[in-house]
């Protein structure tokens, strides 16, 4: 099974690609900005501009461009998640998808969509504009499984963010690598 990795607001850059190079040689990655890194000085600027300019349904086209329709194997990071998560509920997706979402804070703003595929959301303890822990009480029941990691904060799986944890995103891609061999194995 192909594995789509969309990147969040950090955009695609080598320490991503090595940080989910185990997940094998059919990786194809997708970011919210054109060519490497991310074009803007800050995070808050880039966070604003790519909301200005209708950036989590524009990334969600761009997702769902790259799938085609096909079962693939789906990993969501910050902005990258919340827009899996809009293609995820659109007819485009195949229900034989799988994915799996990480801290995907503007879902809250998208709640009552509903994946056609097993998802899993994994969201931060720790996030500056809502509570994880009542929207991962209200979408348990909506998804396959979801979780808060204790102790996290929002980009716990990204080396650009402040507050990435080498170890935790080194264990989580591990158990991604695990479920994708399953999957194949199906």
């Amino acid at each position: 099974m192909h594995t789509l990795i969309a990147c969040d607001i950090h955009g695609l850059t080598p320490a991503v690609r090595q940080l989910f190079a185990p997940l094998g040689e059919s990786l194809t990655f997708l970011s919210p900005w054109d060519g490497e890194g991310c074009p803007y000085a800050s995070e808050a600027e880039a966070v604003q501009v790519f909301h200005a300019q209708d950036g989590l349904r524009r990334y969600g086209e761009t997702i769902a461009r790259a799938v085609q329709g096909e079962a693939v194997f789906l990993v969501g990071l910050s902005v990258g998640a919340s827009s899996v998560w809009q293609y995820l509920a659109s007819p485009a997706c195949s229900p034989g998808s799988e994915a799996v979402l990480y801290y995907g804070s503007r879902i809250r703003d998208h709640r009552a969509l509903r994946p056609r595929c097993a998802t899993e959301l994994v969201f931060a303890a720790r996030e500056a504009s809502f509570d994880p822990q009542a929207l991962a009480a209200e979408l348990k029941g909506q998804v396959a499984a979801c979780s808060v990691l204790a102790g996290t904060a929002h980009g716990f799986m990204n080396p650009a963010s402040p507050h990435f944890q080498p170890a935790l995103a080194a264990s989580e891609v591990e158990r991604l690598r695990r479920r994708l061999v399953a999957l194949q194995g199906r």
